[in-house]
């Protein structure tokens, strides 16, 4: 059921500076299958609690229409699917748009969810540059950190710290699968990255986002009439024409070695075969996304997942998308397409392509 109007693209965006009153953003990162849909889907059930409502723009690898499909629409005004490009670079002026539109739109507050290979820091640098045009305040960043990954994923330990040291929060979570030990080991070492940020529960991160709401709302008649920002330094436009800022360090370089991988798969399948798939899939798919239909079952379509060498015991329903192709998603930074196709093959037969991007 479609419940929800998603965000238009250029021709919805006025060229002027934004007389709107400043509205809180959260921005949620975090590496693969870290649980950032997760956090934002249990953000947006507590948001129906208070009132309000919310914008909410998806940034995901490959297909941000399906995890848009298993959002509670109750408390959105807004959803922008953000698919296949990197936020912090070849999609950076589209998010900018997408959230000038938000930022004039009836929520009372903006969520985007980055893909899991994005690195904030381009992004951060954008919003500050394009203060008058991007009213938001306050901006937040919340990291969501994988007790069962942390500091083991090699190479990309880099980038996951990236992520995390231009937080403003951190959310540690699949707590409830760790030994407390481990979890306060885990702890030290994120606050040893980041000691300007604070550990967040999602009570705690609404409540943030509300006062900023109510704070916002008092001051909106100030708001109107004054074009600095908060820091009562005027903001410089970048001229007209020009690129917006792309940052081509180390760091950044590490998320661009991911790539994906699309095959088709059939219509309708077993559960039990589509568990067998995704348990067969090699370790250098470091995530995947399967949305297929169940023999037997009109409704809904099931979303299968995995997160390194994990299956989500439980696939996640989704309602919506009854026209998508069924498929699966796979990625990681060396993909191998021929033997992703065989495997889908060996369960599925032969009548598959492989799509890669």
């Amino acid at each position: 059921m479609k419940c929800v109007s998603h965000l238009s693209g250029p021709s919805a965006i006025s060229s002027s500076v934004s007389r709107h009153p400043s509205k809180p953003l959260l921005l949620i990162t975090g590496f693969l299958g870290a649980g950032k849909t997760t956090l934002l889907r249990s953000l947006l059930t507590d948001v129906v609690e208070h009132g309000f409502k919310t914008d909410v723009i998806l940034n995901d690898f490959g297909d941000a229409e399906i995890d848009s499909a298993t959002l509670d629409c109750s408390s959105l005004t807004s959803l922008a699917p953000l698919a296949a490009g990197c936020a912090c670079c070849e999609s950076l002026e589209e998010l900018v748009v997408l959230c000038r539109t938000a930022a004039k739109g009836k929520g009372d507050f903006v969520l985007v969810e980055l893909n899991g290979t994005a690195d904030p820091l381009p992004l951060l640098e954008t919003f500050t540059l394009l203060e008058e045009k991007l009213p938001f305040f306050p901006r937040l960043q919340v990291c969501v950190i994988d007790a069962r990954h942390w500091e083991t994923r090699k190479d990309y330990n880099v980038l996951e710290r990236r992520q995390l040291e231009t937080a403003s929060f951190w959310y540690l979570s699949f707590q409830e699968e760790m030994h407390a030990d481990h979890l306060n080991k885990i702890k030290k070492s994120v606050r040893a990255i980041a000691p300007n940020s604070s550990e967040v529960n999602t009570k705690q991160l609404l409540q943030i986002i509300v006062s900023g709401i109510g704070r916002n709302r008092a001051e909106s008649h100030a708001a109107e009439h004054h074009t600095h920002s908060k820091s009562g330094q005027t903001v410089e436009q970048p001229p007209s024409g020009k690129k917006l800022k792309r940052t081509q360090d180390h760091e950044h370089q590490l998320a661009h070695r991911f790539t994906g991988c699309k095959l088709p798969l059939p219509p309708r399948v077993s559960a039990s075969r589509m568990t067998r798939l995704m348990d067969k899939l090699p370790h250098w798919v470091l995530r995947a996304k399967a949305l297929v239909s169940i023999f037997d079952q009109e409704e809904p379509r099931w979303l299968f997942e995995k997160v390194g060498t994990e299956t989500i015991p439980k696939p996640t329903p989704v309602y919506d998308l009854p026209n998508t192709p069924a498929s699966l998603m796979c990625i990681g930074p060396k993909l191998d397409p021929d033997q992703l196709r065989k495997i889908v093959e060996s369960e599925f037969g032969t009548e598959q392509t492989t799509h890669e991007f």
